[in-house]
């Protein structure tokens, strides 16, 4: 019984990790869109957003838009 409580324990806390982490991935990814649209004199904060909203596909569309 208490073998089956740590599995479910050490899944559940895999799954958490993935999951900040796959956040913290996010964050990242639109922070360097932001900073890289501010440079080029885009609107850096509706990028921002859009990357925030859409994950990867704001970032893929960011990267075929910028100038």
């Amino acid at each position: 019984m208490f073998f089956q409580e740590t599995i479910f324990t050490i899944s559940w806390l895999s799954v958490i990790i993935i999951i900040v982490i796959i956040y913290v991935i996010a964050i990242f990814i639109a922070v360097w869109v932001y900073n890289d649209a501010k440079k080029r004199d885009m609107n850096a904060a509706v990028w921002l957003l859009i990357v925030l909203l859409t994950s990867c596909i704001g970032c893929i569309i960011y990267l075929i838009v910028r100038e």
